[in-house]
This record gives C-alpha cells, sequence and structure tokens, in this order.
C-alpha cells in the first residue's frame, strides 16, 4: 500500500528554517530519507497484519517523522486506537484531519474527524491541581514538563498509570503515581506545598564566623578580547554572524520563493482550465505552492532581520576607539517582497 503525502511536510521545513546558520533548509525529504519512511511504512503495515500492534505503531511514528503524510498519520492514529491508547489515537486522528484540510481534501478531513468524534467521550483524563506554589516550581507528568497553564486542567491521557512530580528550589521534592479511573471519567491529583529541604538550607548557608579562613578579594577579571577597543571587535564579530545568517535566510526565501512559483505554474499550465478551478493534482499543487510562498516570505523576513542587524552592529564598530559612537544612529529599512511567482527583498539605509 503506497504512502498518500500531504502539505505537512512543509512543517519540518520550518524547524529547518530556524537554523539559518547551520545551512540552507531543505524543500524536500532527501532520498535516502523517502525511502526509509517508505519502508518503515511497508513495515508498520505488515506488523498490524500479523496484529503485532506494539511493534507496528512505532513504525508509523518514525515513517511519519522522516516523510510526513496523511496516510501514514491516519495509520498510526488507528494503529495507536486499536492497542488501546485513546488519547494519544484522538489526537493523531485530529492531527490527520488537520493535515487533510490543508491540503483541501474534505472527505479525509471529515473522516479523521468522525474518528477523533468517536473516541472523545471515551477519553481518561488527569487533572494536576496546585494549591500554593512555590518559587521556581516545576511539575512533571511521566517525566515532560507540565506548563503553568495547564495546571488544574482535565487533561486527555493514555489508560494506565501516570506519575506526577513536583519539584522547587530548597524543597523537598513530591512525587505520586496514579490510576486512570476508566472512559469519561477525570482523576484529580494534588500537588501539596512542598516541604522545605533542611540539607538544601544547610548547604547553601554561608560560613559561621571563627571556621576556615575567607578567602581573599578575587582579582579583577582579565579584560575580555575586543575589550581593549570599547568592545567594538566583538560588535564586528557579531556582525559577521549576524550578516551570515542574512544571507542564509534569503537564500532560503528564494528558493522556497522559486519551489513557489514552479508549483503555481504546474498547476496553472497542466492541472487548472482556470486560477481556481482545478483537479485534484492541481489543487495539492496550489497548495505546496502557497505553502511554499509561506517560507519564502519567512525567509527573507528572517534574511532581512539578519543584515539589517550585521549591518548597524558593522557601523557601530567604526567607533571602536574608546570614544562614544556617532550621534546619528544607523537607519535601515528591510522590505521583502514575495508572491506565487517568486520573491525578492529590498534593502536601504543611512549611515
Amino acid at each position: 500500500m503506497t504512502r498518500h503525502r500531504g502539505n505537512s511536510r512543509a512543517a519540518w521545513c520550518v524547524a529547518a528554517l530556524l537554523s539559518l546558520s547551520a545551512g540552507v533548509a531543505r524543500a524536500e525529504p532527501s532520498a535516502d530519507q523517502a525511502a526509509a519512511a517508505e519502508a518503515l511504512f511497508r513495515e508498520g503495515r505488515e506488523l498490524v497484519a500479523n496484529g503485532k500492534l506494539a511493534e507496528a505503531c512505532p513504525k508509523f511514528a518514525a515513517s511519519q517523522r522522516l516523510d510526513p503524510g496523511y496516510g501514514t498519520q491516519w495509520n498510526l492514529a488507528d494503529c495507536l486506537e486499536r492497542l488501546g491508547r485513546s488519547a494519544s489515537a484522538w489526537a493523531a486522528f485530529r492531527e490527520a484531519a488537520d493535515m487533510a484540510s490543508r491540503a483541501g481534501q474534505a472527505d479525509r478531513e471529515a473522516k479523521a474527524t468522525r474518528r477523533a468524534a468517536d473516541l472523545e467521550p471515551k477519553l481518561e483524563r488527569l487533572s494536576i491541581a496546585v494549591s500554593a506554589p512555590a518559587d521556581g516550581l516545576v511539575v512533571r507528568r511521566n517525566g515532560a514538563v507540565l506548563d503553568a497553564g495547564a495546571w488544574g486542567a482535565a487533561l486527555p491521557v493514555d489508560p494506565g498509570k501516570h506519575r506526577v512530580e513536583a519539584t522547587a528550589p530548597g524543597k523537598k521534592p513530591f512525587s505520586v503515581e496514579v490510576q486512570t479511573a476508566g472512559p469519561g471519567k477525570v482523576v484529580t491529583v494534588g500537588v501539596p506545598p512542598l516541604e522545605d529541604d533542611a540539607t538544601a538550607a544547610a548547604a547553601a548557608a554561608p560560613p559561621q564566623p571563627g571556621g576556615a579562613a575567607e578567602p581573599g578579594p578575587a582579582a579583577p577579571p582579565a579584560p575580555a578580547a575586543g575589550d581593549g577597543d570599547g568592545g567594538a571587535g566583538t560588535r564586528r564579530t557579531l556582525s559577521f554572524v549576524a550578516g551570515g545568517v542574512g544571507v542564509a535566510g534569503v537564500v532560503t526565501g528564494s528558493i522556497f520563493g522559486l519551489i513557489a512559483s514552479s508549483r503555481w505554474n504546474r498547476a496553472q499550465d497542466e492541472h487548472c482550465r482556470t486560477r481556481t478551478l482545478c483537479d485534484d493534482q492541481g489543487v495539492a499543487l496550489v497548495d505546496d505552492a502557497r505553502g511554499a510562498a509561506a517560507l519564502s516570505n519567512v525567509g527573507f523576513i528572517v534574511g532581512g532581520i539578519g543584515l539589517a542587524t550585521g549591518v548597524a552592529l558593522f557601523v557601530t564598530s567604526l567607533g571602536g576607539d574608546g570614544r562614544p559612537p556617532r550621534e546619528q544612529p544607523a537607519r535601515i529599512v528591510v522590505t521583502p517582497a514575495v508572491g506565487l511567482a517568486g520573491g525578492g527583498l529590498g534593502l536601504q539605509g543611512r549611515f
């Protein structure tokens, strides 16, 4: 069974874009990644056919991470539901519905939405109530940090046992293991006020008089590299780093602009009778073009900010002989311009 891949592969591209300094994000998975994703998907299908659900679900999850697609997401959600992990399956079906919605596939969206709706009344929930939060309190559920905004909320969890932990500086940790109560029911765990940890307080207490001699005053730190010139060297180095990020952003924006233009032109030339009347492949190509155009915008914006910051840092470093910088500040205006047919970047300044 072949997999159906949707426009959601753009999601991992956004994450790659945030690491511009390490290189330009790829528009698509490599051939090796795509092959590995396909192999894992087929292996998962075979394991499901043999009733080995516990082994099949991780295969689908690994395949989805390599090359996201609606078909893989659907099979993962179905596998998790059959394995009894209702909350994980519910979330996976909702993600599948969202992927179908972004791809303009209404029938698939409705199908995944129905499966999620069927599971919702059966969900088991866990609420963690914090009555008196200490400074620096951290609450974890099954080892993962739970955001403070989620405290007190009845959140869906898979059936079974769950560990709740709470820690704070200078306090004794709290932990408890709880069991879910069944479909549709909520279990509430109260985190009590944490007790003071006398051992931690003693370790942090200052030394008493008459004890070991206190060390003399520390020698002043050696001046950092670049301090002798008023920090100009540091600013100049940072200007090159920021400029490199800016160039990478512009290159990335250009690549995604070309991808958007290519997808759009192919859809209009081969699959669309008008700009809005297209067959299924045309709709997918147009959706891909829009996603690439959005990523192109992000690339140009990041590139513009990087270039502007680099120029500003370089200009201010020119007055690094200890004298105050010039009163007239550098003024930089960056204007990204991206559409389905391509993109560009305008840069104007006064120094």
